[in-house]
């Protein structure tokens, strides 16, 4: 008997030595954010993870361990005593359809893209424009006039400008019908409400909307939360920078069925240069109900902005003094109200049928404003009782004040059909979309005597023109995975028919011009990504994309003395492809491509008409380079993220297109010691780039790198944020403007130095 208890003894103590504490911890592979909840089974072990995403549990080595949460890809793999566990995003069986075509997803969809989470977007954003945000994925770059990144704020993706880049929120075309141009001002604090962001690099696989040339923007808001949140948040920074936010979800409130949110902010500030303050006010609103078949989501978007703008540059000898470097003189006054309606619905027809359809109405009503002096009777149709020549009217002078008015809307909807099966995915659509925008020009405050008589009538109107565009996409967009093979195929065809109409009104001197114009447009993408592996995928695809001319490269209808061009198409065929890495605690992706421009239409500052372009066309351009992005967990505490780009766009002659970076790098490197702290670090460095068409060397911006900090930290209901952005204090320009006149003469917009923000929230 002693024997046998002895036996017993050791083979239980040989048991016990081979079980193990298992320490770890589960983030998202994409973002590298921790995942909370996770269920977590070895033999009869288990436990969930954190809010860091942290775990511990006793199992045997040489085990399985068994990862699991809804709404990613399930992992089994054999204990170790310290884990970091990547963990990919899957789509739901029975959700296929919430995952619009135009969407990437990776492993599935051969494009070059990044995606922003919420818990990213959270950490990076605090009061700047969308644009500043975007400027941390590969191959974005921004800059913004007032130099803080408020009000006035521009993206651009391979050098591409946002003219260039289609835009979407939750399904909402928002690029310019005329302009193709979008205006992030009109919305501040946005990204409040965003779920997430997917930027896709190249034509990528926006199938309606603006052609995406340089790549497409989708943002998604929220409007459905597990609970119910109520909070309000307070900022203050530099420059008198300030923000206010309240916002509501209503959780399971109004049923499990039902869900409501809305949010109100106001951002204001007076801008790092001079004469650049901005006020944006914007509210969201979000009623989403759940029915058995059915998701309906509607959604109402209103920004209010006023913006003073300056647009002159810094001149070349005075950017590096800090004081000249911010000087701004008082120019334009900029005042816009644009409401976004939409509805979102989708839903399953019948088995493998499913039916998704976004309609929207856009409308927005503005003007800017500016005082101008010496001014001609003849530019502004001032002579009305036809008194004077042509040439009298152009030596007549007065000084006055001006607003140029637009309002306009548009209205569509997009229906498509989902079918698929266990290899195959098609999506099939259109969308249909209508726009009128009225254009007028008011003059008042005269101060030539002979048009006192004016002035008791408020304004007098000098210029009208209606521009209207209706627009049909169809596309077609197909994935196919054959069965129990390494690849899937991808396919697009989009068909674009553009029906353009612009009628000036005779006023005067003007002409009177009634335009037209058809444009038709075939745009075909093809690809495919293989499987090698568990841990590796690659990709190769092509496409071709066409972008009808915008209305001011047609004709400057609000100027007399234009007269309307002839304007062809711009077209680009582009060749990418790509790999994705997946590692144990983390990924490692890389792209190229190759993209031939012809027609490209470039601007310039045009010097004497402030706020206007001058136009040029290159018959041929290329633009090709390289991007890469890694995101690691080294542990529950540290994990780090960078991306790159090399950006190479030039002319036929050999020279780089201006105001482009020739390489982008971004670090991120987050610390957490506690469950309710964290430190972050952001690293950015921008390449040289030219801002002439000559490459002239005296007006090259220098490279530059700047260093953001910052630190979260939560008590209770209480998050607090504080970050202190150019940690370094670099003095450094972001865009610029050259032109020959007794001598060369160079302009730059200058960035921000040293500045902290600091916000406040509180979860009530």
């Amino acid at each position: 008997m002693k024997k046998l208890s002895l036996y017993s003894l050791i083979f239980y103590s040989i048991i016990i030595a081979q079980s193990i504490k298992v320490e770890g911890v589960i983030v998202d592979i994409e973002s590298q954010t921790p995942l909370y909840g996770v269920n977590i089974v070895s033999g009869d072990s288990g436990t969930t993870s954190d809010k860091l995403g942290q775990f511990q549990l006793f199992a045997d080595i040489g085990d399985e361990i068994f990862f699991s949460i809804i709404g990613y890809e399930e992992i089994r793999t054999i204990i170790r005593p310290k884990m970091i566990i990547s963990m990919r995003p899957i789509i739901l069986k029975g959700d296929e359809v919430n995952v619009s075509a135009n969407r990437a997803i990776l492993g599935i969809t051969p494009v070059s893209f990044s995606n922003l989470s919420d818990k990213e977007i959270d950490t990076r954003y605090s009061a700047e424009d969308v644009p500043m945000v975007l400027a941390t994925e590969p191959g974005v770059w921004a800059y913004s006039e007032s130099g803080n990144g408020t009000g006035y704020s521009y993206v651009s993706i391979r050098g591409f400008d946002q003219s260039r880049i289609a835009v979407l929120i939750d399904g909402v075309p928002l690029n310019d019908n005329e302009s193709h141009q979008v205006y992030w001002v009109d919305h501040g604090d946005i990204l409040s409400d965003a779920k997430n962001v997917q930027i896709q690099r190249g034509i990528g696989n926006s199938l309606y909307g603006s052609s995406a040339f340089g790549g497409s923007i989708n943002l998604n808001t929220q409007i459905s939360s597990e609970n119910r949140e109520i909070d309000i948040e307070m900022g203050s920074g530099e420059w008198n920078t300030r923000k206010y936010r309240a916002r509501y979800r209503s959780g399971n409130d109004f049923g499990d069925n039902l869900s409501i949110s809305f949010r109100t902010s106001q951002i204001k500030s007076d801008g790092y240069r001079d004469f650049h303050n901005s006020k944006q006010n914007g509210m969201f609103f979000g009623l989403e109900h759940r029915g058995t078949k059915f998701i309906n989501q509607f959604r109402a978007l209103i920004g209010y902005e006023n913006t003073q703008l300056a647009w002159d540059g810094i001149y070349l000898d005075d950017i590096n003094d800090r004081e000249k470097r911010r000087f701004g003189k008082k120019a334009y006054t900029d005042d816009f109200l644009q409401k976004i309606f939409s509805i979102n619905t989708f839903g399953k027809l019948r088995e493998n049928l499913f039916l998704r359809n976004v309609s929207y109405f856009v409308s927005g009503k503005g003007y800017y404003e500016t005082e101008k002096s010496n001014q001609d009777f003849y530019s502004y149709n001032l002579d009305l009782n036809n008194q004077y020549t042509d040439a009298q009217e152009q030596s007549i002078l007065t000084d006055l004040l001006r607003r140029k008015w637009i309002v306009n809307n548009y209205f569509g909807i997009v229906p498509t059909l989902t079918w698929n099966n266990d290899q195959l995915r098609a999506d099939l659509g259109t969308e249909i979309r209508f726009y009128s925008g009225d254009h007028f020009g008011e003059v008042t405050n005269f101060t030539n005597p002979s048009l006192s008589s004016l002035n008791e009538n408020g304004w007098y109107r000098y210029y009208q023109y209606l521009g209207q565009k209706n627009s049909v996409t169809s596309f077609a967009h197909l994935v196919w995975n054959p069965k129990d093979q390494p690849f899937t195929i991808m396919l697009d065809f989009q068909s674009q028919k553009h029906l353009w109409n612009l009628d000036q009104e005779k006023i005067g001197h003007a002409f009177g011009h009634n335009l037209n114009a058809d444009w038709n447009f075939f745009n075909p993408r093809m690809g495919i990504v293989w499987e090698v592996g568990d841990s590796m995928n690659v990709f190769i695809n092509w496409g071709k994309a066409q972008k009808e001319p915008a209305d001011n490269q047609i004709i400057k209808a609000d100027d007399v003395w234009s007269n309307p061009i002839m304007a062809s198409a711009e077209v680009i065929t582009d060749l990418e492809w790509g790999m994705d890495f997946i590692f144990g605690n983390g990924h490692l992706r890389f792209n190229g491509y190759n993209i031939q421009y012809l027609n490209e239409q470039l601007k310039n500052i045009d010097v004497d008409q402030e706020g206007e372009y001058e136009y040029y066309s290159a018959d041929s351009t290329n633009h090709f380079g390289f991007e890469w992005e890694g995101a690691f967990t080294l542990n529950s505490k540290w994990s780090f993220s960078l991306n790159g780009a090399q950006i190479m766009n030039y002319f036929s002659n050999g020279n780089s297109l201006p105001n482009i970076p020739q390489t982008l790098f971004n670090l991120f490197i987050n610390y957490r010691p506690l469950e309710s702290g964290l430190f972050f670090l952001h690293w950015r460095r921008v390449g040289h780039m030219y801002i002439d068409k000559e490459n002239i060397e005296a007006g090259m911006i220098d490279p530059y790198s700047i260093l953001n900090i910052g630190a979260k930290y939560q008590y209770k209901n209480i998050d607090i944020t504080l970050k202190l952005n150019n940690a370094l204090d670099k003095l450094y320009s972001t865009y610029g403007y050259s032109y020959e006149w007794n001598g060369y003469q160079a302009y730059y917009w200058p960035g921000a130095t040293r500045n902290a923000f600091v916000s406040f929230s509180y979860l009530f």
